[in-house]
């Protein structure tokens, strides 16, 4: 059966967040629906190399959805999968839904959604459905810069991508810019 959701999490010496986003995923009602990557940062590319690696990635997805999970970050309930699932069969599978996370204590979006502004939108909202995420991810979408995840999104909107706005809470998480565990901002 093919799982509704990929969360794709790349990792980088952040094994007490890494831990928790692994509990929040486990904990999910629709725990069967879910494919979680960890892509292991061993050699330190860092945030810029995680998103220039992610077209190497994109036959290890094999979900219907997919959502770039930061390692500190974590699922803000245990049914949210199984919402977004829900939400995405009653608006006939969109290319792109938006969800709201919640980040340092701010929640996102800040300001309008879309299209896609620096600032009000945190790319952790996105959830793509799987045939664009390939394409675009394959075409070099995310960049090379920390905000390669900002990059992608503007490349959706670019090829005219709309999304489906969901009122769910996705996540909660931190933003630790990429910084290992006990670095300090």
């Amino acid at each position: 059966m093919t799982p509704f959701l990929t969360l794709y999490t790349p990792t980088y010496r952040r094994p007490q967040q890494l831990a928790a986003c692994l509990a929040s995923v486990s904990a999910q009602t629709a725990r069967a629906d879910i494919e979680h990557l960890i892509i292991a940062d061993h050699v330190g590319r860092g945030i810029e190399g995680m998103y220039a690696q992610v077209p190497e990635y994109t036959e290890a997805v094999h979900g219907h959805y997919v959502h770039i999970l930061a390692d500190d970050d974590v699922l803000a309930s245990t049914t949210v999968v199984e919402e977004v699932r829900e939400f995405a069969k009653a608006h006939h599978h969109p290319a792109l839904i938006l969800v709201t996370a919640t980040k340092a204590g701010q929640d996102w979006p800040a300001g309008p959604a879309w299209p896609p502004c620096m600032g009000p939108i945190e790319p952790g909202c996105a959830i793509t459905r799987a045939d664009i995420w390939r394409r675009y991810a394959r075409a070099g979408a995310y960049g090379t810069r920390y905000e390669g995840d900002f990059d992608f999104l503007m490349a959706l909107h670019n090829g005219g991508i709309v999304p489906a706005i969901c009122p769910i809470r996705f996540l909660y998480g931190a933003v630790s810019r990429g910084r290992p565990e006990g670095v300090p901002a």
